[in-house]
């Protein structure tokens, strides 16, 4: 059995999964939550959902919590049976593919915490706590930065003093890499030819566009940090660097404290004044609310223009422009707004098929459209399970 793991700062998200015949087959998937706050796990298995409100003190009560009720609800019978676990690790600096956890690769994520202070600490530590309770496991970090490391140079340094990046990594490493790479080789099945180009806009409450070239990431919007890029649900995504100092200033605030506004209460959420949301945005967009109207048109243009941009860098040679992730998959209303803003490409959009039901897949670009779009559900979890399934 293969265990992928998805934590935060106060969450754990998990999968398990066995190979079968070359056949990865889910078996359950679940959440501990309001870790360190009340706690709650719940589980989902043969159809049926467990929930436990349980105190969870802390990520190690929490795992322990998790292992107990997957043996409780005869899930598993044994924890030894865990093989593998995977987990989904938001930046890895430097590291280019999904490596087995060992002394080097933590000394990585410990220097790589400073770049994501909010996703790899906590992500330490439950590898540390899993690392203790499976230590006949094969522990393997996937990174969300790894799948981007074939950009090119010109692509990922930044118009700064050259010696930031060489003495400090000051570059542009990208994230959202486990769903593009998965979005990627989607997309070649469905097509059934490799080394394509496209355009993949992931859009959930964290949001970036990648641009693949031949197949590998080219371009990516997110930067140094996940705050570069579009504006998403409480992120600014690209702004005048000057505004920290000014605000910082006018607001008698120090920089984290504005960093920390710029990451938690901008993006949707700042401008619609409503929420990070998209559906509270989009029924405010429908009762005529003036900021939830200003908010749409802004998160869409600003993804429009950076397509524009990554199909220039593409030379115009666009194969597909694929939308997914929680807004990307399931707002009609964002895809048409993003689709009808790209004046410069011949991209048409189906609208009966813009707004059909779909499980996996569907392309609801028109007939007569230069470029194929699509919808396409993401699957990390998936990346993940295979990634570990190599090292076993």
């Amino acid at each position: 059995m293969i265990l992928v793991v998805n934590s935060g700062s106060s969450s754990i998200k998990f999968s398990l999964y066995k190979n079968e015949d070359n056949k990865i087959v889910k078996i359950t998937q679940g959440i501990a939550e309001q870790i360190k706050v009340k706690g709650k796990v719940s589980i989902s298995y043969n159809q049926n959902k467990y929930e436990y409100d349980i105190d969870l003190p802390n990520h190690k009560i929490a795992i322990e919590t998790i292992l107990t009720k997957l043996d409780d609800l005869n899930i598993i019978e044994n924890i030894a049976d865990i093989k593998g676990v995977g987990y989904r690790t938001v930046h890895g600096g430097s590291i280019s593919k999904s490596s087995l956890i060992d002394d080097s690769v933590l000394n990585k994520l410990n220097e790589s915490s400073k770049l994501a202070p909010l996703h790899n600490p906590p992500a330490l530590l439950v590898i540390e706590k899993f690392r203790e309770f499976l230590p006949n496991a094969k522990h393997v970090a996937c990174f969300d930065t790894a799948f981007h490391q074939t950009m090119p140079k010109i692509n990922y340094i930044y118009p700064v003093n050259y010696d930031w990046y060489k003495n400090y990594g000051v570059r542009k490493y990208g994230f959202h890499g486990i769903s593009f790479n998965y979005i990627n080789k989607k997309y070649e099945e469905i097509v059934g030819k490799t080394k394509t180009n496209t355009i993949v806009c992931h859009l959930g409450n964290g949001a970036s566009l990648c641009s693949t070239k031949n197949g590998k990431s080219f371009d990516t919007t997110m930067g140094l940090t996940p705050l570069a890029g579009i504006m998403m649900g409480t992120r600014c995504g690209d702004i005048d660097p000057s505004i920290i100092n000014f605000m910082a200033s006018t607001l008698k605030k120090d920089v984290a404290q504005i960093n920390d506004m710029l990451n938690n209460e901008s993006g949707l959420l700042g401008v619609s004044k409503v929420s990070s949301d998209i559906r509270y945005i989009e029924d405010g967009y429908r009762n005529g609310d003036e900021l939830c109207l200003l908010a749409i048109e802004l998160y869409t243009q600003k993804i429009a223009n950076f397509i524009i941009q990554m199909a220039n860098q593409q030379e115009g040679k666009v194969d597909a422009i694929i939308f997914t992730a929680g807004i990307g998959e399931n707002s009609a209303t964002i895809r048409k707004k993003v689709i009808d803003k790209l004046f410069l490409l011949n991209v048409k959009l189906d609208e009966l098929k813009n707004e059909a039901s779909y499980s996996d897949y569907l392309k609801i670009s028109s007939d007569n459209s230069g470029v194929e779009i699509y919808k396409i559900r993401t699957n990390e979890e998936i990346m993940i399970c295979q990634d570990v399934i190599s090292f076993l």
